[in-house]
């Protein structure tokens, strides 16, 4: 019964002694299995032009605009152009009606009654003192008064004759001050000031914020005048835009622009960096600097003066230059040396350093470390990644250049 009772122990201990050794086995097989269907993603450097650029965000604006005013007042009488219309230097844009200032009317009508008796009283002195200057003469010429006495009576004729003179003049003044009240402008000044408004340049009319009977004040020294319309040269534009404060200081003067204007499904156009401001602006918080630059439009496209635009200004073009997406770049934790892993013909990876050159804000340029036959790892890849990997029928490498 011994016997019987050892060789069941027996058994039973070989049997675990089996199970566990099959299932050991099992587990070395699906880590294996596991392990060898472990997704890597690879991708290659490509060759192609590089340009390390910055954007400035902005609008699109007439270089050359002018608002047309008028240089005297009174009330909009008609208007011949209207938003959009083309007009050459020197088109009628509107008329003007004077509407007579009545104070004004009232006081020149008294300045020239107070004028007209100052006339008639300097006749009378002049009359007068006439008199007086012949006797002297000819009591002068019988020698009964001295020559001083003689001189004394001319001196007093003339001046009596200017004051005659002055007084004329202010009548003429006054009658000035009339018609100014009357029409707004005397004859002499008609060719300077005028009724008729009219285009100062070649151009589009932007805008005519005045209408019909509405009142307008011309422009002077104490006032900027009523604008009546605006033209402007829609064939020669500027982009006038802000750029962030850490890029203003890579820019200079000169430097190529590409500009995408959003209302022509960002259609791109060649411009050249003219203004870069000394000075930066508070922008919510931030502070960038306004910047200029000539837009150059060879297609003749028309293009609206305010739409929105986003410049790129080049900083630095490279052709031909080997690129690599700049997520799958990695910096060393001690030197932050930058580098990459590269796949070896047993499939391991291996850690090579590369030198970095220029960026456009999505690939980088190696200008030296790995060629463009290398594959290099994916080590940050995408959910989006991975399933379009999966979706491809689950390869061990995935090669996206």
């Amino acid at each position: 019964m011994k016997k019987i009772k050892l060789r069941k122990i027996g058994y039973s201990a070989i049997g675990v002694l089996v199970l566990l050794v099959i299932g050991m086995a099992i587990r070395y097989m699906v880590r294996s299995n596991m392990k060898g269907n472990q997704m890597v993603l690879t991708e290659y450097p490509f060759v192609r032009n590089l340009e390390d650029k910055v954007l400035a965000t902005g609008t699109i604006v007439p270089k050359e605009e002018v608002e047309v005013k008028p240089n005297i007042p009174g009330i909009i009488d008609s208007i011949y152009v209207r938003e959009g219309d083309k007009v050459r230097k020197g088109d009628m844009i509107a008329t003007i009606t004077v509407v007579p200032n009545i104070n004004e009317m009232n006081a020149a009508l008294q300045e020239i009654k107070t004028a007209q008796l100052q006339i008639e009283q300097a006749q009378i002195n002049l009359d007068n003192q006439e008199i007086q200057y012949r006797m002297s003469e000819s009591l002068y010429e019988k020698g009964v008064i001295s020559r001083k006495d003689y001189a004394d009576a001319e001196q007093q004729y003339k001046n009596t004759n200017k004051q005659l003179e002055i007084a004329e003049q202010q009548l003429r003044i006054a009658q000035r001050h009339l018609e100014i009240a009357k029409t707004g402008i005397t004859p002499e000044l008609r060719e300077l000031a005028t009724t008729e408004v009219r285009s100062k340049l070649d151009g589009t009319v932007l805008e005519v914020p005045v209408k019909v009977g509405g009142q307008v004040v011309e422009v002077n020294a104490f006032n900027s005048g009523t604008t009546i319309a605006t033209v402007a040269d829609l064939n020669t534009l500027i982009f006038k835009g802000k750029i962030d404060e850490a890029q203003a200081g890579k820019l200079e003067e000169g430097m190529e622009m590409n500009i995408l204007v959003g209302g022509l499904r960002d259609r791109k156009f060649p411009g050249k960096l003219t203004l870069i401001a000394p000075r930066g602006e508070d922008d919510h918080g931030s502070i960038k600097f306004p910047v200029e630059g000539n837009v150059f439009n060879p297609d003749s496209v028309y293009i609206r003066a305010g739409y929105s635009a986003n410049a790129e200004i080049i900083l630095q073009s490279e052709k031909d230059a080997l690129l690599l997406d700049e997520a799958l770049i990695q910096y060393d934790g001690d030197d932050d040396l930058p580098f990459v892993e590269v796949k070896q013909l047993d499939g391991s990876f291996k850690k090579v350093n590369v030198e970095l050159g220029g960026s456009d804000g999505i690939n980088v340029q190696i200008r030296s470390g790995i060629d463009k036959d290398d594959e290099i790892k994916v080590w940050n890849p995408s959910q989006q990644e991975i399933e379009k990997a999966k979706a491809m029928g689950h390869p061990k490498v995935i090669k996206r250049g």
